[in-house]
């Protein structure tokens, strides 16, 4: 179902292109959504998750969601003594929603850019991550700043690894933007791109099934500052006390050793 244009949306095609109206709409965006809040629900979270990239979201049969963000999310909210409301979403769609204020907080492993700063706040990060080419194992090694003149390429929408791409010189066609991982792995083993981008760790859990029987990393992981970097949760601009309790939660649970426990159930190594 289609959703109707949200608040921000229509602020931001009344606003002049002017930063301090921007701003002063942004403010009166989050005035209107924390006057529309009740008092009884000001603790209450709502909180975007990408699903797609397992080992961080595993969805179940019955549609319960797990994984290694799902835990971080739940012991994070408690730690922040918070109600928080877990809703599955892809990546495209939890940057528009936390632009738009209606998701107050994000786990979509998400990189700080300048860009990004402007619309919504980052927490401090949480783990490290890096960008690797994947293709058939046939294939001979791809040499990252030919990529796009040379292979078609599948990357999620609204990423640093697609963003990588639109600055080679290349065919268009030759970046196919996808929604989610899941997709974006059935188009490389379906024939839709001949390689794929996206972050190193990501891939760890194709290759280990047998939809990844044949596919292995190209080379080793892109040496370029765009495609590497802390990672963050992401909050909405409407809620600096948020982030404020956020940050203090994160910092507690690597301290009592919480969070190192947590990334040693999912995965094989430290990804610090």
């Amino acid at each position: 179902m289609t959703r109707s244009p949200s608040w921000f949306s229509l602020i931001q095609l009344m606003q002049p292109a002017d930063f301090y109206v921007t701003m002063r709409a942004l403010m009166l965006l989050c005035l209107i959504l924390g006057l529309a809040a009740s008092p009884a629900r000001a603790q209450d979270v709502a909180v975007g998750i990408t699903t797609t990239a397992q080992p961080f979201v595993i969805t179940d049969p019955s549609g319960r969601l797990d994984g290694f963000n799902v835990e971080l999310a739940r012991l994070l909210c408690a730690r922040m003594g918070r109600t928080c409301s877990l809703e599955p979403t892809t990546f495209p769609q939890l940057l528009s929603r936390i632009e738009e204020g209606t998701f107050q907080m994000g786990f979509g492993n998400t990189l700080k850019t300048p860009e990004r700063e402007k619309k919504m706040l980052f927490s401090a990060p949480i783990w490290r991550s890096t960008s690797s080419f994947v293709t058939a194992t046939t294939r001979p090694a791809i040499d990252p700043p030919q990529a796009r003149a040379q292979l078609r390429t599948c990357v999620v929408r609204k990423s640093m690894q697609e963003a990588f791409l639109a600055a080679q010189p290349g065919p268009d066609e030759n970046i196919v933007a996808i929604s989610t991982y899941r997709e974006l792995f059935d188009g490389l083993t379906g024939g839709a791109c001949d390689a794929a981008l996206l972050p190193t760790v990501n891939v760890l859990d194709f290759l280990n099934r047998e939809q990844g029987r044949g596919y292995d990393y190209s080379g080793p992981p892109v040496d370029d500052s765009r495609l590497s970097g802390s990672v963050h949760i992401v909050v909405s601009k409407c809620r600096p006390d948020l982030l404020t309790a956020l940050d203090a939660a994160i910092s507690a649970i690597k301290l009592d050793g919480s969070y190192r426990i947590l990334m040693a159930r999912h995965f094989p190594f430290d990804i610090n």
